[in-house]
Parts: structure tokens; C-alpha cells; sequence
């Protein structure tokens, strides 16, 4: 059994990275998936070699490793480890490997002992491009596809310049190069990256490539601070409001007085608690239609963004990869759980 008796098998696990999933994955769909992360992955084997790194084959676990494993609420997963074959891989390519299969298979990632579901965030979108591009030739794509900015925050953008809709602040400090926003989409181009697998497939003579990473536009912290100055001034609204519900319901007379009987204090127990049941189920309807808008929410604001990185890897001729590396064809490639076709 080597490595996979019940003694080994967790710590090769923890310290991964691995993935877990939910169902024995298929061979040519996890093959199909690697490939989106290095298009000259190939099977060895049982195994499937990408980017210099090795994806073993799919074990199953039960629920007594699983526990071992930090995951005490499944009964059975299947855990395909990525084992680096030589060096380690570049950028730590074998825990993006790890994170972008479970992404998309639907599973978790664990790795050095820490589980993670990485559908919680799917983070920004990234184009991969030989050079960094000049900003008349991006700057009328990003025209196009961002929700245009009505003006140039000076406070946060001093040195910016409204072109079309698009805010350009030159950087050229460190490894950003050029920062673009738009109302809601901040675009960043990054020099000097070395070349993930899927880049080194398409550009096998360069030595680096440039990265424009697509992310929302971040508050200010003063605008930050404001709002939790309005939420403050809510609350103790709010708690203003309940101290003087408090005091009347204290000054008015109770339902019953002292020479009701305990017939009339049943009954007023059970309707009180009636109202309770009823107001739980009501918050917790409340809250669950708030989670899911907040989920909606999310998922139609990383479109945007990945329709943005589209649109950039069509206009300079690069590669649109989601946040670990895996290339995306279109904006839906981005959501959990969504695979290719193998």
C-alpha cells in the first residue's frame, strides 16, 4: 500500500496541496481541467503531469481519515495530491493547481494542514500579456468594456488623468507599471512575472510577461470611516429607540395583574411565544434572502470583471486566466464549479 496506508496517508495529505472532492473525478475531466492551467498537461500513467508538478491519481477517503484530516462532517471525499516533480514549481504553482481543481470540481483544498474552500472567493481575473501595453492602445478597450468614471478622485488619485470615461495613473514604481479605473473595475498592469505554464505554452522565447489583474475599486479609508460612523449613528438610534420601548413597556400595566389565574398566564405564555417562533423563522428567512443576494451580488460583479479581462486578452492578443492560473474562453468560466468539457 505504501503511502496510502491509513498510518501515512494523512500527513501526505496535510501537508499537501491537495484536493479534496466530492466525487471520484473523471479521468479526462480532471485531465480537461489541468489543461486550463498548462495546455501540454498529459497523463503518465495513472497520474497527470502540469507545469512541473504531478497530480496523482484519486483516493478515497473515509470518514476516519477525513477526521485525521481536519474534515469531520464528510463521510467520504476523494483527494487527488499534486506532488512537485524536481523544484519546486514557479510561483507555487502546485497549491494554484490544487486550489483551481477543487474550484472547479466543487471540493476543497487543503494544504500545510489548512482546508479552504476556494469557491469563498474566487478573486480578480488576470490577463497575461508579453509586454506591458502602451495606454493608447488599452486604454480605448478599457473605454469600451468599464463602466465609465465620472471624474478623477484627486485624493486618491493625484496624479490621475480622465481619458474617456477611464481614469490612467502612471505608476512605473516597482513592478506596476499603469493602474486604470472605471466606476467600479480597477485594472493593474504588473512587469516582471515569471511565465506561468499556460503563457510559456504560447510564448516559449520570453522570459517574463506582464499582468493586468482586474479588481474592484477599493474605498478609501475615509470613506470606510464613514460609513462606519453612519452605521455607529444607526445603532445607537436604533438602541435609543429600544431604551424608550423598554421604559413604556415598564410604566404600562402588565397583561395580567396579581389575581390572574394561571389558566390566563398559560395562555399569555404560549401566545408570547408563538410571536418569538414567529419572528426566529422571520429573521432567519431575512437572513437567508440576504446571503443569497449578497451571493448574487458577487458573482454577477466577478462577470463583470472577467468579461473585462476578456476583453483586454482579445484587444492585446494575451491570455484571460482566472485568479489561479487557469485560463478562462468566456466571463462564466470564472464561477465555481463550471468545467470544460473533457
Amino acid at each position: 500500500m505504501g503511502w496510502f496506508s491509513k498510518l501515512l496517508l494523512p500527513g501526505r495529505l496535510r501537508t499537501g496541496p491537495t484536493a479534496l472532492l466530492p466525487a471520484r473525478p473523471d479521468p479526462k475531466t480532471l485531465l480537461a481541467v489541468a489543461q486550463l492551467a498548462d495546455p501540454e498537461a498529459r497523463t503518465d500513467g495513472d497520474d497527470i503531469l502540469a507545469g512541473g508538478s504531478r497530480i496523482e491519481s484519486p483516493v478515497e477517503l473515509t470518514g476516519e481519515v477525513l477526521a485525521k484530516l481536519g474534515v469531520p462532517d464528510e463521510d467520504r471525499l476523494w483527494a487527488c495530491r499534486i506532488a512537485a516533480e524536481g523544484p519546486l514549481p514557479v510561483d507555487f504553482f502546485d497549491k494554484s493547481l490544487a486550489e483551481g481543481i477543487a474550484y472547479r470540481l466543487g471540493g476543497w483544498s487543503l494544504c500545510q494542514g489548512e482546508p479552504l474552500d476556494p469557491a469563498e472567493d474566487a478573486g480578480d481575473p488576470l490577463v497575461y500579456l508579453p509586454a506591458v501595453p502602451e495606454p493608447e492602445e488599452i486604454l480605448p478597450i478599457l473605454a469600451e468594456s468599464l463602466r465609465h468614471a465620472d471624474a478623477v478622485d484627486t485624493a486618491r488619485w493625484p496624479e490621475g488623468e480622465l481619458i474617456e470615461g477611464v481614469v490612467h495613473v502612471p505608476v512605473r514604481r516597482g513592478r506596476v507599471a499603469d493602474v486604470y479605473a472605471g466606476a467600479d473595475v480597477l485594472v493593474t498592469v504588473e512587469e516582471g512575472h515569471r511565465l506561468p505554464p499556460a503563457a510559456q505554452t504560447r510564448w516559449p522565447y520570453l522570459t517574463e510577461v506582464a499582468i493586468a489583474r482586474v479588481s474592484p475599486v477599493a474605498r478609501t479609508e475615509e470613506e470606510a470611516g464613514e460609513d462606519a460612523e453612519r452605521a455607529g449613528a444607526a445603532s445607537g438610534d436604533a438602541a435609543d429607540d429600544r431604551a424608550e420601548d423598554v421604559t413604556s413597556a415598564e410604566a404600562a400595566p402588565g397583561p395580567l395583574d396579581a389575581g390572574s389565574d394561571a389558566e390566563g398566564a398559560e395562555v399569555a405564555t404560549s401566545g408570547n411565544d408563538a410571536e418569538d417562533t414567529e419572528g426566529t423563522e422571520g429573521a432567519e428567512d431575512t437572513e437567508d434572502t440576504t446571503d443569497t443576494e449578497d451571493t448574487d451580488e458577487a458573482r454577477g460583479a466577478l462577470l463583470v470583471r472577467a468579461a473585462v479581462a476578456l476583453a483586454l486578452a482579445d484587444g492585446l492578443r494575451g491570455i484571460a486566466a482566472d485568479s489561479r492560473g487557469f485560463q478562462i474562453a468566456e466571463a462564466a468560466d470564472v464561477l465555481p464549479g463550471v468545467m470544460p468539457e473533457p
